[in-house]
């Protein structure tokens, strides 16, 4: 008594109040049950009208929903109008949600329900999502309470969803338990059994009894229903402890009641726990679902105890009836499915007293309404409604193997948190040092093929200097004897160094549009325009080209209307080029003659240059198109040009020569 009276005195102050108020169950606190009760009744009148008094009143309220239900109202009451008063949204949410609660197990579902879509519409307005795991899950409870399974399940889900991505062990369980419930009355045992297991676990983390009781007592049950009474008995007996330490006379009778029917065929030992659960449930909650299936679990008890006592058959069936009448009264319109097991027992009490028409009535009307609560649609579309969650339940199952731990592990998992990011760091500096050594490996690679572009380039402008300068010193060494010995040239000498002449101009431009063109193929963005060229065409320009080549015999071969698909100035001085290179090769062989064929192969069209002239040697030839091998005064530009035009219009180059019987190169698409 002393130690009450100083616990009375310190709770009367306001930081030991508040630390009282914001507990979520009595366990956490240094009194518990009735002596919690007790000292906020004592406390709470007395605080100021604010939000912790709103508080108080609605922790009052909870406290007593687990010993005596129908004296959570008044608390709640007060509560839910002082919180109307100051406009605290918040608090109007909460007790409206815990009046659902309250009067939805007194069994007004329609007016428990109201009060759920109240605190719904604050919750979404303020993004509460513990509040709207609770609202979810309550609503859902309303229509598994109507056995619309398939609308329960789709809350129940939805709330679960939330749960788990906050990361709340008290909210998961609180879901949890009403998923066991919700397959379990399904006849899905091993459903509701991976539910129990989640419930309990989540509910031992959040140090819930209320939530741990929940999933003790209904994986009892599932036991039960599959006829392992002996696990079904010890996880009960297990629940039942927990109730009777914390005094939670409500979870109690549930337990008690499920073990009554764990004592069958014992009827005599079932109807006497089930008078005790009848003693407890009609003070703690009178016209709950408890008290409905309690008195129908009497009843059937009752009736098959009447049929192996016939010595006080009438007596017993007479107790049967009375508790049937009781139930179907209570249930009647408000849970379908008890009603089902009701109208059956109905019918066998009716059929046993010889009421044969009336039995089959009722029979009749118990299939009925089983059909509609239990077909395979239903059963589909709550199967649906699980598979829609299925995947990101399994997706969170590590997560919910490292959920919070006792304050005390804070600091170890911060300290691995730590090391985890020093070692982070250690290898991000060490990535950073490799990437930096392969970065001045990569340029050093790349200042050495500078290097060598360099050098390559001044090679290449070497040659290019000469090729353009020997027809224009040609040009200006006749120039110059003209001009101070025009005499000294006879009229056949200068004919024939004005057709020299006029050979070297000409070759002289066509080096210079080469140029001009691999010059722009060099560029980053210039790319060529390929499209179909008439072959007949090309060959027309080679001819008139090289009109003035009266000591060489051209010849052009092609199929009728034969198309070739590139760019046509690119191919134009490709064939130019090699038309030059072969007139130059047979500058020394009489008879000369130079073919062009154009010739259909399965993959593309294929041109070809043949010259009658001494040919090359093998080692020249793969000197000639080797890409590793730099271009110099003996290869010459021309070759190299032609190899790097066709490469751009998607062509290659082959050569095939004998020595004394003449070259041919083929440019194959």
């Amino acid at each position: 008594m002393k130690a009450q009276k100083v616990l009375s005195k310190i709770i009367i102050k306001t930081a030991f109040l508040m630390a009282l108020l914001c507990s979520m169950h009595p366990a956490s606190a240094q009194l518990q049950g009735q002596a919690l009760i007790d000292s906020l009744e004592a406390a709470v009148p007395r605080m100021k009208n604010d939000s912790n008094k709103v508080k108080g009143y609605s922790k009052i309220s909870q406290l007593y929903y687990g010993i005596d239900l129908k004296k959570s109202f008044l608390p709640a009451e007060k509560g839910l109008a002082l919180a109307e008063k100051i406009n605290w949204k918040k608090g109007i949410a909460n007790i409206n949600n815990n009046l659902g609660l309250f009067i939805s197990d007194s069994g007004n579902l329609a007016l428990g329900n109201a009060h759920y879509q109240k605190s719904y519409a604050i919750n979404k307005e303020l993004n509460s999502k513990p509040n709207l795991v609770n609202n979810l899950n309550n609503i859902g409870r309303n229509y598994m309470a109507m056995s619309d399974f398939a609308n329960a399940a789709d809350y129940f889900f939805k709330a679960l969803s939330i749960a788990e991505a906050i990361q709340s062990d008290d909210h998961i369980a609180l879901v949890g338990t009403n998923l066991i419930s919700c397959f379990h009355r399904q006849k899905n045992y091993r459903k509701a059994a991976q539910y129990a297991a989640l419930t309990i676990k989540h509910a031992k983390l959040a140090k819930n009894t209320r939530h741990l009781v929940s999933g003790l007592m209904q994986l009892g049950a599932v036991k039960l229903d599959q006829k392992d009474t002996i696990a079904a008995k010890k996880t009960l007996r297990e629940a039942l402890k927990i109730c009777e330490e914390s005094g939670n006379y409500f979870d109690m009778a549930q337990v008690l009641m499920n073990l009554s029917l764990a004592e069958y065929p014992n009827y005599q030992n079932a109807i006497g726990l089930m008078s005790r659960v009848d003693s407890i449930i009609h003070v703690a909650a009178p016209g709950s679902g408890v008290e409905m299936n309690n008195h129908f679990n009497m009843a059937e008890a009752y009736y098959k105890l009447a049929l192996q006592n016939r010595e006080q058959k009438p007596i017993l069936l007479n107790n049967a009836s009375m508790h049937l009448k009781k139930a179907k009264e209570m249930a009647e319109h408000v849970i379908p499915e008890l009603m089902v097991n009701i109208l059956l027992l109905q019918s066998n009490m009716e059929e046993t007293n010889g009421q044969y028409q009336k039995a089959l009535a009722s029979f009749k009307r118990s299939t009925a309404i089983s059909d509609s609560l239990y077909s395979q649609d239903k059963k589909n579309e709550i199967a649906g409604l699980e598979g829609k969650y299925a995947l990101a339940v399994k997706d969170k199952e590590i997560e919910l193997n490292k959920l919070l731990v006792e304050s005390q592990r804070k600091m170890q998992w911060a300290l691995i948190a730590g090391i985890l990011l020093l070692i982070i760091l250690g290898a991000l500096i060490l990535w950073q040092s490799r990437t930096r050594k392969q970065t001045n490996t990569t340029l050093m690679v790349l200042n050495q093929e500078l290097n060598e572009a360099n050098k390559v380039k001044a090679r290449f402008f070497g040659i290019l200097s000469h090729d353009l300068r020997s027809p224009i010193v040609n040009l200006m060494h006749f120039l110059e004897l003209q001009k101070d010995n025009p005499d000294l040239l006879s009229p056949e000498d200068k004919a024939e160094h004005t057709l020299e002449i006029s050979e070297s101009a000409e070759n002289l431009l066509n080096t210079m549009e080469a140029m001009l063109l691999w010059s722009k193929e060099q560029m980053e963005h210039f790319r060529p325009n390929i499209q179909p060229v008439q072959v007949t065409e090309l060959f027309d320009h080679i001819r008139g080209f090289f009109s003035q080549s009266d000591r060489i015999t051209f010849k052009f071969i092609t199929e009728p209307g034969l198309t070739i698909a590139a760019d046509e100035n690119y191919l134009r001085t490709i064939m130019q080029n090699l038309t030059s290179n072969a007139i130059r090769a047979l500058k020394h062989t009489p008879d000369a003659t130079i073919t062009w064929e154009a010739k259909s192969q399965s993959h593309g069209i294929a041109l070809s240059i043949t010259d009658n002239g001494p040919g090359i040697e093998a080692q020249k030839v793969a000197t000639l198109f080797d890409t590793n091998v730099m271009i110099n005064e003996k290869t010459g530009f021309g070759l190299h040009l032609v190899r790097d035009l066709a490469k751009a219009i998607r062509y290659s180059i082959s050569v095939e020569s004998l020595p004394g019987k003449g070259t041919t190169f083929t440019l194959s698409s």
